[in-house]
């Protein structure tokens, strides 16, 4: 079995290469699994629950306790929260904690959960449990992406601190427990290709663009009738449909490249 660590942040960019001086390329939540494929001094190429592979620093990562799999584990449901010393949130904060982190749980006490951290460290948590999905839903994974409206674009981000486009898409899908690749271009590959007119496209299709580039560089989530939901500066309403005058840009009509049906 492969070597593997635990994030101990709520959350830690990876780089392109082995330095904070090269591009961020995504981000890994805290307890995220990450595989170990090269081992320097202050860096680890790691790859990801989602197989995207990067450099991250070794300050963010510990080493994966044996028995870690071993627990019942708590997911988080709430955007950003904070661990606390004791149940009590006058008690003094251990760590802040995002979507998509689980964590063992150690211990029950009415609204609250005690989980055990990567580092050995254990806290207390408001019990805001992510409730498992039984089957993908459309709607649902919709109705995720407008609880996200207004969070700020953070390049290579796939967490409630910040999102790309495609990390936004990805999260959305993930929570509703639909995986798809990290990477815009990579997305465009998965699904079926729908007419290029926007009155066929379907709730949840998602929208590819293209700009300053041969490869695709946006995308979005589609609301019907040419309107969709995507992370632009911040995550936002926009639309391909010249007759709804509040949210249109001409932009993304010269930039757009293809739509693809997931579900």
């Amino acid at each position: 079995m492969a070597l593997q660590m635990l994030t101990n942040v709520s959350v830690a960019f990876i780089y392109q290469e082995a330095s904070f001086k090269s591009e961020s390329i995504s981000q890994t939540y805290l307890a995220e699994s990450l595989e170990i494929l090269d081992d320097q001094e202050h860096w680890i190429l790691i790859r990801q629950e989602d197989g995207y592979e990067g450099w991250v620093a070794r300050f963010f990562v510990v080493n994966k306790p044996e028995n870690w799999d071993g627990h019942n584990f708590y997911h988080h449901g709430a955007p950003i929260s904070w661990v606390y010393q004791s149940p009590d949130k006058q008690s003094e904060t251990i760590r802040d904690i995002t979507l998509l982190s689980k964590l063992p749980v150690l211990e029950n006490q009415g609204a609250w959960v005690k989980v055990l951290l990567p580092d050995g460290l254990s806290g207390w948590v408001e019990n805001n449990p992510r409730i498992p999905v039984a089957s993908p839903d459309i709607e649902q994974v919709i109705q995720t992406a407008f609880t996200f409206l207004g969070t700020q674009y953070s390049w290579g981000g796939r967490s409630p601190k910040g999102f790309d486009c495609s990390g936004f898409v990805q999260t959305c899908f993930l929570l509703n427990g639909i995986q798809l690749p990290r990477d815009a271009r990579q997305q465009a590959l998965v699904g079926k290709p729908v007419d290029d007119a926007y009155y066929h496209w379907a709730v949840g299709d998602l929208i590819f663009f293209t700009e300053r580039s041969e490869n695709i560089t946006h995308v979005a989530i589609s609301l019907g009738n040419g309107d969709f939901i995507h992370a632009s500066g911040f995550v936002k309403l926009n639309s391909l449909n010249p007759e709804n005058t509040s949210l249109y840009l001409e932009k993304y009509s010269k930039f757009f490249t293809k739509t693809i049906r997931i579900l």
